[in-house]
């Protein structure tokens, strides 16, 4: 049970990726206080935390309701997950919607939140982790993961600073590794189940 907890909450660090959501969130509240800073921070874990529980409890209802079974999901997922694992390993990012005022704190909250900490890849891993190690794992891998990225907001972007554009680079190459890996063990397995 420790393992599956453990394997659980690497998985969703790594899709998080604290980096890049601290990286968004610097850039975007650089001109604020730390008190406003940490407004949005918590307001964003929280923004972040809804999507991810409603289908940790209910991802497989919703699949059953689709008529869509687990193993074509977390076939469809793996791909996700590897498509999210090359564009960290390769530095490449899709385009996401920007704050349309620097200044409001609930747009930026929002953005951070989901897409950047909760996005399709974090809330398909969900899915398939609580088919396959249970919703209690799974939520509780969930509550580790969104404390670590409220964290990583919160006091991160003190230190973000010194860690580079290439220590930054590095660590995010890494975690995509990872994340291919994980996406094409899901396709293998999603494909390879009867």
């Amino acid at each position: 049970m420790f393992l599956e907890y453990i394997q659980a909450l690497v998985l969703l660090i790594v899709i998080m990726d604290p980096l890049v959501s601290m990286t968004a969130f610097f850039s975007m509240t650089r001109h604020m206080t730390e008190k406003e800073r940490g407004s949005i921070a918590r307001k964003a874990v929280i923004v972040a935390a809804m999507p991810l529980f409603v289908f940790i409890l209910g991802g497989n209802l919703m699949l059953e309701i689709l008529h869509v079974d687990v193993e074509t999901f977390k076939a469809a997922g793996g791909l996700v997950l590897v498509i999210l694992g090359i564009q960290l390993s390769l530095g490449m990012s899709f385009k996401k919607k920007s704050a349309e005022d620097p200044h409001d704190q609930g747009a930026i909250a929002a953005i951070i939140g989901t897409p950047l900490i909760t996005g399709p890849a974090t809330i398909s891993a969900a899915i398939i982790l609580s088919d396959e190690m249970g919703r209690a794992i799974t939520g509780l891998a969930g509550v580790t993961a969104l404390i670590i990225a409220w964290v990583a907001l919160a006091v991160g972007t003190r230190y973000y600073k010194y860690l580079g554009v290439t220590g930054a680079r590095v660590l995010s190459t890494m975690l995509g590794l990872i994340t291919i890996a994980w996406g094409m063990a899901f396709i293998k397995e999603g494909l390879l189940t009867p």
